[in-house]
């Protein structure tokens, strides 16, 4: 009897997923566990394998196409049950008989004025003209379809070229068994091969009654962000308050302990420390490190530590949680942010990477700004906005000495924080910004 392969929850309160690609067809023979189909499924492409062995007998959706927990996706049955679909299947209509080609008119000779002597000139080029006598040309042929066949590369690395607008198909793979590896997709790209059908068949080219225009299909991961991001503004109550953190000792400290993090493969910057500094707040404001359970109508007190850190990728922004930061030292958080920045650009996260997380920090500081208005990770309490750190006076004892400045700007649901509260907060991390001793401490 035919297996129906229904989608699995392949994360924690997975509820849909959107199809990337399908990696079978169907009649196609397919081994247990072998790979069917890529899904994106919060921020994470992950890769659905087949429960057992069997031929396709149906697939459901394509690119791009959200699919349900618990839909069925595929059909798996045996030969005699595909043998059997395939004979249902309706036969194609015969091609209508081509039509008589119609008798040749006769064409009145052009004006005596404008009668052309030699070879026609067209609007683009020349035309040579055919002699009068001349049997008609044969009709051309169109050239024999060229089957290639699908070229090997890693999931990881298709969606690398996707991203950098290279044809994979087009790659001549240099890894094992012709394999295409990262390196010669990077290769390419800077060779110029393009990807097939690049933005031809994603966009269509229309106008909106003042000008050109290209639409393109709201998907993948750009969708993901735009549901998210309106979730949590239509379900939140968002205040933004703003300020300072003197960070010359905290600076001074990271710079002495840079070569030695070096030593151990860890690059190591401000943000580890700022992950430690927002532990130390949660703690004494309890308030900062909840959620609303809508439907219990409870709010929900965590006594984990797991802070989400926003990596900014070709895609969008991910972001994936440090768990029981708390329990982690500066260069274990250090090199745990390296790894999981990488994985989030080569879109290699776990689903539970994703999950879990207690609060946020979103560092566009990197790329530029000093305040913002950071949208809150729903059904977070709150989102810490890292701006440029700059060198600017400031008075001190009775004179003025030039520090280095962190913009800090921390949004938060009035729902579950009051403005006392969340003041509180933010000044308890500027107090461990600026006597970073605390944070070397646990205090």
């Amino acid at each position: 009897m035919a297996y129906e392969f229904k989608f699995p929850d392949v994360g924690e309160g997975l509820t849909e997923g959107e199809i990337v690609q399908w990696k079978v067809k169907v009649g196609d023979l397919v081994a247990s566990h072998q790979v069917i189909l890529e899904v994106e499924t919060d921020k994470a492409v992950v890769e659905i394998p087949a429960p057992e062995a069997g031929f396709i007998l149906s697939l459901k959706g394509g690119p791009g196409d959200i699919i349900k927990v618990g839909e069925v996706i595929a059909v798996i049955g045996t030969e005699a049950e595909l043998k059997a679909v395939q004979a249902k299947a309706p036969a194609p209509a015969p091609k209508p008989a081509p039509a008589p080609p119609p008798a040749p008119q006769p064409v009145a000779p052009p004006p005596e004025p404008y009668t052309v002597q030699g070879p026609s000139v067209g609007v683009v080029g020349s035309l040579e003209e055919a002699p009068e006598d001349a049997p008609p040309a044969p009709e051309p042929k169109a050239p024999p379809p060229v089957i290639r066949p699908r070229v090997e590369a890693l999931p990881k690395d298709r969606d690398l070229a996707k991203r950098l607008g290279v044809d994979i198909e087009q790659i001549h793979g240099t890894g094992p068994k012709g394999r295409v590896s990262e390196e010669d997709i990077r290769k390419a790209a800077e060779l110029g091969t393009p990807e097939k059908g690049a933005h031809v068949s994603e966009g269509v080219k229309a106008a909106d009654g003042y000008g050109p225009v290209e639409r393109v299909p709201l998907r993948g991961l750009r969708r993901r962000i735009s549901q998210a991001m309106t979730e949590s503004l239509a379900k939140t109550a968002q205040v933004t308050t703003m300020d300072e953190a003197d960070v010359d000792e905290l600076w001074r400290i990271r710079e002495k302990m840079k070569a030695e993090a070096q030593s151990q493969g860890v690059h190591l910057t401000l943000l580890p420390f700022l992950v430690k500094a927002v532990v130390g707040a949660l703690k004494r404001v309890p308030e900062m490190n909840t959620t609303l359970d809508e439907v219990k109508g409870e709010i929900v007190f965590k006594a984990y530590y797991h802070i989400g850190v926003a990596v900014d990728t070709q895609d969008g922004l991910i972001v994936p949680n440090v768990k029981d930061a708390d329990k982690k030292t500066i260069l274990q958080i250090a090199r745990e942010l390296e790894e999981l920045a990488q994985k989030a650009r080569r879109r290699i996260l776990d689903v539970r990477d994703l999950k879990g997380g207690s609060f946020t920090i979103t560092n566009y500081g990197s790329i530029g700004g000093l305040f913002g208005t950071p949208i809150i990770n729903y059904p977070e309490a709150g989102i810490l906005g890292v701006g440029r750190m700059v060198e600017k006076p400031a008075a001190e004892q009775g004179a003025i000495r030039i520090k280095k400045i962190l913009p800090l700007s921390l949004t938060f649901d009035h729902r579950l924080v009051d403005g006392g509260h969340a003041q509180h907060f933010l000044n308890d991390v500027l107090r461990h910004l600026s006597d970073p001793d605390l944070i070397l401490v646990g205090i």
